[in-house]
Order: C-alpha cells, then structure tokens, then sequence
C-alpha cells in the first residue's frame, strides 16, 4: 500500500524594513533651524557609542512629519520572536511508526442518505446534487432535509431548522438523545469523547472519534431543541483506516527541520492542553548608536528538553484527514508542542496558488 504524503504549502516570506523618522514640533523650536553645533545628550544605559555620538540629522522635505499613508507601522506592541533549540540529550533515534489516513470504502452516497433520512424521519427518496452528493427532502424552506456529500469524508447532514420557544433540555437528556439516534448509525458512542454545550435554549452535543486516546478532529454533532427535537445533526461515515511503515526522524532531527525557513507548518505547534507560561517581555532601557535610537527586540529561547512519538492531524487539499507520527516536545518551561515526524520523504511541500486556479478547492473541515 502507498503512504499518502502530507501535502502543506510553503511561501517565500519577504521581510520588509521600515524605518519611521518622525518631524516633531514644539513652542519655540523648529528641527528646520537645527545647525551643526547641536549636541546630543546620551540615553542613561547605552554604550559607548553615546559618548561620541554624531548630531541628529536636520530634517528635510523628504521626510514625512506625520503617519501618512505612505509610512506604515510594521508591528505593534513589544517586539519579540520564539524560537528553540534542542538539549543536548534530547533522543535523536530514528524508527518507524504508524499512521492513519480516511477511507470510504464500498460506502455509496445514495444509499447513505436513504438510511440517514430513516434515522432522522425525513420522507422522500435521495435525489443528486450538482457537487455529485445526494439530499433527501427539503421540499420547502421549512422542511427537514437530509445532505449526504460526495468527498473523502462522506460527510453528511441532517436539517430541521424549526425555531422552539422553552428552556433548554438537561445536557444528560441531549447526550442520551444524541446516543440514541447516532449508535445505530454505526458510532462507537461508548468510545468517543462527549462535549456538551447550550446555545441560547438549543443544547449542542458533540461526540469526538478518540485515537489512542487523542481526540481526532472528527466528529459528530447532534443540536436539541427546548421540546427535546433534534433540530441539526452532522457527522461522516468514513473509517480510519491504519497505515504502518511510516518513517521517523529522530527528535532532534526533527525540531532542527522544523527552525529552517519554510518549514514553519511542521512546528513546534502547542500542544492542546498545555499549562499556562509566565508573561514575558522585553528588558530595557533603549540604547543609542551616534544619537539614533537602535530598535530594541525580545528572543525567547525555548529548550526542548523531552520528546515522545504521538500523533497529528492534517487536513488534505481534497477534503481528507491524514494522522501521522509526530513528536510532543516538553520545553524548559513545561509547555508541550506538536512536532512533525516523518521524514521529507512523505511531505510534499508546494507553493500556494490563487484558490481560483485550483480546478476543485475542497472544503476540509464541515
């Protein structure tokens, strides 16, 4: 069986420096009339640079005395940047692992919406949509219709957007009514992961797909109303099928890939879940060199001092998830980051174009 490749995008990136030299007029005095025997005094904390530092030029027409639209600020707030660097015992051995990609199978989209419609009592037989999926009801802007669409997920959708007055149902009452109409539909309901929300008087239930015991992206979602309708439900039938071979750089390997330039997608990304890091910023004071003030920015350092294999998932250009092997990297500051594994081998790394000029752009996430 051939892998499939996660397919990221990179962009060349153009840093571009301003410099903002501002004219600034008080009572009495006019940078207009600055001659050459002006001094500068020297800002407490520079270097020595102060002690001789040159006279500020004078002003010129050229330039601008105000933010006009042709100067404009490239960052706001403290300037700072992240970066990391990898502990001297971080393991760097590589290996093999497992991944997972999204398969549909012998499942056909016609016959899908009949059994979604049953489930949810829409009448009617599945007729198809331009996109190539089907629908089943949705005779009126009122009634109930059921969409099943024709890409890698098999995504479908179940819609009776009916507006009830009432208080919102108990959220053990919406995740049993959930239970009830999505376990015959082939969830693994005693597996996912339960995420009970209320919206005004709607209780919104979501039932996360759990892999290993990460939560994945995929999911279902069931919508009830004060009367205890289902008003909305959305889900997908494809499986994820296991895909072994994959292989791994060592972690070492794969944090010093990550810092080159272009390869920003594959990490470090935190982690979700991670603890909260103390507030930084930037030390002063602001130092001259020959009576220009030098710009002052922060680095924050980050030591990966641990990495163990886990998993990632990707969204695919045709719809489709890919979950591969990827490191959690724990920092010196206890934050934990996602990290890319898998060797350049199986990523195929292209340039991003105008979505206009991609034949079918698909719609990944439902």
């Amino acid at each position: 069986m051939r892998k499939p490749t996660l397919r990221l995008t990179s962009a060349v990136r153009k840093a571009l420096l301003v410099v903002l030299v501002l004219a600034v007029g008080a009572a009495g005095f006019l940078l207009a009339r600055a001659t050459a025997t002006s001094t500068t005094t020297a800002i407490a904390g520079g270097d020595e640079a102060n002690a001789s530092a040159a006279p500020a030029p004078a002003a010129t027409a050229g330039i601008p005395t105000s933010l006009s639209p042709d100067v404009s600020a490239i960052r706001l707030g403290q300037v700072s940047s992240t970066t990391f660097e990898a502990a001297e015992d971080l393991p760097n051995a590589a290996s093999v692992a497992m991944g997972y990609r999204v398969a549909a199978g012998n499942l056909k989209p016609e016959q899908l919406a009949g059994v979604i419609a049953q489930q949810f009592g829409v009448l009617g037989s599945p007729s198809s949509t331009d996109e190539g999926g089907f629908t089943v009801g949705g005779a009126s802007d009122e009634a109930p219709v059921v969409t099943v669409y024709n890409d890698p997920l098999v995504r479908w959708v179940f819609s009776d957007e009916q507006l009830t007055p009432g208080q919102p149902v108990d959220v053990d009452r919406a995740q049993e009514i959930a239970t009830t109409l999505l376990a015959p539909l082939g969830v693994p309901v005693e597996e996912v992961e339960w995420e009970v929300l209320r919206d005004q008087n709607r209780v919104v239930v979501h039932a996360w797909l759990v892999l290993k015991g990460l939560r994945t992206e995929l999911g279902w979602t069931v919508v009830v109303a004060p009367d205890g309708a289902v008003v909305w439900a959305d889900g997908f039938a494809a499986t994820l099928v296991p895909v072994p071979g994959y292989p791994v750089l060592g972690a070492r390997d794969a944090l010093n890939r990550a810092l080159k330039p272009g390869w920003q997608f594959a990490g470090p990304t935190p982690w979700a879940g991670i603890g909260a890091s103390p507030e930084m910023a930037v030390p002063g004071p602001v130092r001259t060199v020959k009576g220009r003030p030098a710009l002052v920015a922060g680095v924050e350092v980050l030591v990966a001092e641990r990495a163990e294999l886990s998993l990632a998932q990707f969204w695919q250009p045709d719809g489709s998830l890919l979950i591969l092997p990827s490191y959690v990297i724990t920092t010196d500051d206890d934050r934990r980051w996602s990290l890319v594994s898998v060797t350049n081998a199986f990523i195929d790394v292209r340039d991003m174009v105008p979505a206009a000029d991609v034949a079918k752009p698909s719609i990944a996430v439902p």
